[in-house]
């Protein structure tokens, strides 16, 4: 199993993380959920110049070694950790649990067995990035796609008692998974059911910042974005 990238969605989602990185400073504690390669985050330190710790996770053996020897080679040993395992259960009891970044696998699927795991979200495509809101973070960024039940995600971060602070959004055209005919067709059905809007082979990828103590919630706002888009 190799990680999966895509330049554009990991360029976005990169973006996300300076933005955040860099309106807070005092964020000198982070966690990652899949590292990948680690070059997004490599990128993302460079830029912001980013002087904190950020430990990521990555399930793949080969894609943690590789972002490992990359954080060596760019001279970032101390500040960027990446490590093979699961995120949920590496987490250790009792730390201090800060902010977490995240580009989730969001793929809906039909089977029980999907045909690619590491990219699964589960039913809707949204169970990782629930799962991610209930693990205890202060300030969560996350993306969230328009095609994996974006309405729920957001109604369980309030549920969590997360504010969604701010968020930016970027149109995207599906990758060579998501139009695979068994994938397809459950976007499709959830597109019927009015919990995935797309537009044709269009959809909305939304990165947004949720915290704890956060005032002004803006969920609303992004789940009428995310509902009404393909809607003529």
């Amino acid at each position: 199993m190799l990680a999966f990238y895509d330049h554009e969605e990991s360029e976005f989602y990169g973006l996300c993380v300076e933005e955040l990185l860099t309106r807070r400073p005092a964020m000198t504690h982070v966690h990652e959920f899949g590292a990948g390669s680690g070059q997004a985050m490599v990128n993302v330190i460079r830029r912001v110049d980013f002087q904190g710790r950020m430990r990521g996770f990555e399930l793949d053996e080969t894609s943690a070694a590789s972002a490992r020897e990359l954080i060596l080679q760019s001279g970032l040993t101390g500040r960027y950790d990446v490590r093979h395992g699961d995120f949920f259960t590496g987490l250790r009891p009792g730390e201090k649990r800060r902010c977490v970044v995240a580009n989730p696998p969001y793929l809906p699927h039909s089977e029980e067995l999907p045909a690619f795991p590491h990219l699964s979200g589960g039913h809707t495509g949204a169970g990782i990035s629930k799962r991610i809101l209930s693990a205890g973070f202060d300030t969560v960024l996350m993306m969230i796609s328009s095609y994996a039940d974006p309405c729920s995600v957001l109604a369980h971060a309030r549920a969590c008692g997360y504010t969604l602070t701010s968020w930016m959004v970027l149109p995207l055209r599906m990758g060579a998974f998501s139009r695979r005919p068994h994938v397809r067709r459950r976007i499709d059905a959830m597109a019927r059911a009015g919990t995935a809007f797309v537009a044709g082979e269009r959809y909305l990828l939304a990165g947004g910042v949720w915290d704890r103590t956060g005032r002004g919630d803006q969920s609303a706002v992004l789940s009428r974005v995310m509902s009404r888009f393909g809607v003529s």
